[in-house]
């Protein structure tokens, strides 16, 4: 039986649709199931992107130390002491490591003044938070340079008054106006403008004004120690990254006399071994929703040759005449295998039109911070179709192949 055949897809649809319980039953399991995969993925896919959010607002490559409070008593020190970083601090922890390709020192300060005068003679302000890094910090925190330059080497040698601006703090300050060239005051002194950013993994950051770390150190933190330093890692692999990291820490805890066992005193965090970590649990959950959406599928078409089973039994007498009259062997296996392709794709099209329109409208409503954009990978759409045409071939081949076997004398005899 050709399969263009006009007249043979109205039998196909005939012979589907005469018993319509029967078939929207095994119709609706085989939805359900590509419903249950594309929405599984989909629901995985956006707390992935949730997740992978947070490592977006540091470099995975790179280590991360920064001081806290102790917890534990420890060589006469009390607990509940402040550690906190210094520039010996930064070279005996480089000092640790296999290589640094690159680094940034931070000073942290939040809730500064920061003032504009437009060109009509007002003040435009209000509080925002100002970082003193070095040049590398742009790669190692992952934000995108919009306009102008980010602080050089330069910069921070000679102790220049630059900065570089978040996208909220031009919004809320320049409107329309371009800002680089412009000059602002922090906390009254009087810094040029050289370029903007866009930290796509941070909202917070994006509320944040650059300068040069050693600008920073010196006008706003005469104490000179250091809230956090970023290392970069470059090429290296996870375990050696986690051997560095480790030593990175042991050094510290002895150099600050911190408690071996103290969880807060100091933080050496290694973005490599968390992100490892991360990827190899959504690995897992990937595979699992896969087996639990095939499996559902499997089902399905179990269904769907048990119903081809069960017609092929009910139209014995039909199939004998058929091939009694010369009906071939390929054409009744063509006519089972259309009928179980026809009733598993439009079925799995049907869940998966639902499951995709459905994702796609949460996803508009899904901004939580570890939860973001659950939508379907396209390339996972296409391979769900064509898992239902291999389903839907599969399924009808057993029926198939058991309509081939009547003998035309018998199944008219038996009638």
């Amino acid at each position: 039986m050709a399969m263009f055949d006009r007249d043979a897809w109205l039998e196909v649809a005939h012979n589907v649709l005469a018993h319509p319980v029967r078939t929207s039953l095994t119709g609706l399991s085989v939805a359900l199931g590509i419903f249950i995969l594309v929405v599984m993925q989909g629901l995985g896919h956006g707390l992935q992107n949730g997740v992978e959010g947070q490592f977006a607002d540091n470099a995975v490559n790179s280590i991360m130390v920064e001081g806290g409070k102790t917890q534990i008593p420890y060589r006469g020190n009390q607990s509940n002491r402040p550690i906190r970083l210094t520039e010996q601090d930064f070279t005996g922890l480089a000092s640790q490591a296999d290589t640094i390709p690159s680094f940034s020192r931070r000073i942290r300060l939040f809730g500064i003044n920061i003032i504009w005068e437009n060109p009509a003679g007002e003040n435009k302000s209000g509080g925002y938070g100002v970082r003193g890094v070095d040049p590398s910090h742009i790669d190692l925190e992952q934000s995108v340079l919009l306009s102008g330059r980010f602080i050089n080497d330069r910069d921070v040698q000679d102790g220049r008054k630059v900065a570089v601006l978040g996208p909220n703090v031009v919004r809320d300050l320049f409107g329309g106006t371009d800002p680089v060239g412009q000059y602002i005051r922090i906390n009254a002194a009087s810094f040029l403008v050289v370029g903007t950013f866009n930290d796509p993994g941070s909202r917070w950051e994006n509320r944040v004004v650059y300068i040069p770390f050693s600008t920073a150190k010196a006008l706003y933190r005469p104490e000179a120690w250091i809230d956090q330093i970023l290392y970069g890692t470059g090429n290296m692999t996870t375990e050696a990254t986690v051997d560095q990291s480790n030593r990175m820490l042991f050094w510290l805890k002895e150099t600050k006399q911190v408690h071996p066992d103290d969880q807060n005193g100091v933080k050496v965090d290694n973005n490599n071994e968390e992100y490892a970590l991360y990827d190899s649990i959504f690995t897992g959950i990937r595979l699992f929703i896969w087996g639990i959406g095939l499996m559902t599928l499997l089902a399905g078409a179990v269904g769907v040759a048990n119903i081809l089973a069960i017609g092929v039994k009910e139209r014995t007498k039909e199939i004998g005449v058929r091939k009694a009259l010369g009906a071939t062997n390929a054409g009744i296996v063509s006519l089972v295998v259309m009928e179980s392709t026809v009733l598993i794709l439009f079925s799995g099209s049907l869940g998966l039109i639902i499951a995709v329109g459905l994702l796609s409208v949460m996803a508009p409503m899904a901004n939580h911070e570890y939860f973001q954009n659950p939508q379907v990978d396209h390339r996972i759409a296409l391979f769900a179709l064509g898992v239902l045409v291999v389903v839907g071939l599969a399924s009808g081949l057993g029926p198939a192949l058991r309509a081939v076997a009547i003998r035309p004398v018998e199944a008219l005899r038996d009638e």
